[in-house]
């Protein structure tokens, strides 16, 4: 409560217009085959500039992650005009297991809007759910990111480092009543003697791996249901070192009450030997 007061004294010392400040967070868990995470986001904004702090954490019930839990911290800070949204991130995940990594990265949206559309991004980092419909193609978003990860992996003394570099480019348009979206990742290594941990764009969950490219298309279909969004998507993903490549099919929806969103997603992922389902549910509050 003290640190409440503190920081609406500072604002209205500032002369900040709290009527203009938006707050929008969630936190959604996720659970599998010896797997479980969640992941909690936050987008408090004033005008065009927004600040998004998150934390992501993930646990594999087996022998060699030592049942461990891994945190990820990270924070992205957006400017976010009707045409354009230039972002910039940082984070890390500290050391358990012998494990951890830095990251930062930056990444730029473009909305090509026939009609207004608001700062909701279709595609790319920021993204959120836009509803409605209309005639034709009544909005596209297009856009890249690039992202710099430095793993590190303590093997009895010695510390192992690989440092990857992740591209993406994305799209998403508005077409009729669907919301179509998508986006390809390259990866490339400099030092490869530690194995990466993380998240690929697409998949719910984490896994350890070096991906090669990640490919991934999603639809929304709103309006189809009263406050209701069905959504489905697929990613196919190549990794180096030998390992299979990957497909996940995610179904899911999520109902949005205006200050109050709920989801449900279904994941089926194949690693090229046998299949795993994992399942996401998650809530969220926004004023």
């Amino acid at each position: 409560m003290k640190k409440l007061i503190v920081s609406l004294t500072l604002l209205a010392g500032l002369g900040v217009n709290a009527s203009a400040l938006y707050f929008d967070g969630g936190l959604t868990g996720t659970t599998g085959p010896d797997y479980s995470g969640y992941k909690l986001n936050l987008r408090v904004g004033e005008g065009d500039f927004a600040l998004e702090p998150s934390i992501t954490s993930y646990k594999y019930d087996t022998a060699a992650y030592d049942n461990k839990t891994f945190r990820t911290y990270g924070l992205r800070g957006a400017w976010e005009k009707e045409a354009y949204t230039v972002g910039a991130e940082a984070g890390t995940t500290p050391e358990v297991n012998g494990y951890k990594n830095v990251y930062a990265g930056g990444d730029v949206t473009f909305s090509l809007t026939p009609t207004s559309g608001g700062k909701s991004r279709l595609a790319g980092p920021g993204a959120r759910s836009v509803s409605g419909g209309g005639e034709g193609i009544t909005r596209v978003d297009v856009g890249a990111s690039l992202k710099q990860t430095q793993h590190t992996q303590k093997v009895l003394t010695v510390e192992r480092e690989t440092s990857q570099t992740e591209a993406s480019l994305f799209a998403g348009a508005k077409v009729l009543m669907l919301n179509l979206s998508a986006s390809y990742t390259g990866y490339s290594y400099g030092d490869e003697d530690a194995t990466p941990q993380g998240f690929v764009p697409g998949m719910n969950f984490a896994l350890a791996a070096k991906p090669k490219s990640s490919v991934n298309a999603r639809v929304d279909i709103p309006a189809t249901i009263p406050m209701v969004t069905p959504f489905a998507g697929y990613t196919t993903t190549k990794y180096k070192g030998g390992v299979k490549d990957s497909s996940a099919i995610t179904l899911g929806g999520y109902v949005d009450l205006n200050m109050v969103i709920a989801n449900v997603t279904y994941q089926i992922f194949d690693n090229g030997t046998d299949t795993d389902s994992f399942v996401s549910i998650g809530a969220g509050v926004k004023f």
